[in-house]
C-alpha cells in the first residue's frame, strides 16, 4: 500500500515545510510520475497559487530550466532559518552533477483563515522559491 503524500498541517514548523518540499522535489517521481511536484503544489500558499495558476501551469513553471537544480541536484546544505512573525525564509544549497553548488531561497508564511477560507489556517505554506547568490 502506498503511503499518503505529505500535506500541509498546522503541526509542521516552517523548517519542516521547507524540508518536506525539498524532499518532494528530490523524489519528484516517487511513488508515481510527478508525485513530488504535486506534493510541492499542495504546499503552495494561496498567494503562490494566484501567481502560478492551476496545477497544470504550476507543473510547466517548475520544469523551467532555472529550477532544474531543485530536481536534478541534491540538497547539500540548509542555511539558517529566519522567522519574523508569520513569515520565514531559508536558503538551501543544491549540489548538481558537475559538482557546482546552486542556492535557492524558500519563502514561507503562516496562513490565516481569511487567506485559506479556513482550509490550512495556521499552516506554513510556500510563497515562493527563487535562485539566489551563494551562501547563507
Amino acid at each position: 500500500m502506498l503511503s499518503a503524500q505529505p500535506r500541509p498541517n498546522s503541526t509542521l514548523s516552517p523548517g519542516d515545510v521547507i524540508r518536506t518540499v525539498v524532499e518532494a522535489m528530490q523524489n519528484r517521481d516517487s511513488p508515481s510520475p510527478n508525485a513530488g511536484i504535486f506534493t510541492v503544489y499542495q504546499f503552495a500558499s494561496p498567494a503562490n497559487r494566484a501567481q502560478t495558476g492551476p496545477y497544470g501551469n504550476f507543473l510547466r513553471l517548475v520544469k523551467d530550466p532555472a529550477f532544474g537544480p531543485l530536481f536534478s541536484g541534491r540538497a547539500d546544505r540548509y542555511g539558517p532559518l529566519g522567522v519574523a512573525g508569520n513569515r520565514a525564509q531559508q536558503k538551501v544549497c543544491f549540489r548538481v552533477a558537475d559538482g557546482s553548488m546552486v542556492w535557492f531561497l524558500f519563502a514561507v508564511s503562516r496562513q490565516t483563515s481569511e487567506q485559506t477560507r479556513g482550509r490550512c489556517a495556521g499552516c506554513w505554506m510556500v510563497d515562493g522559491v527563487a535562485p539566489v547568490s551563494a551562501g547563507p
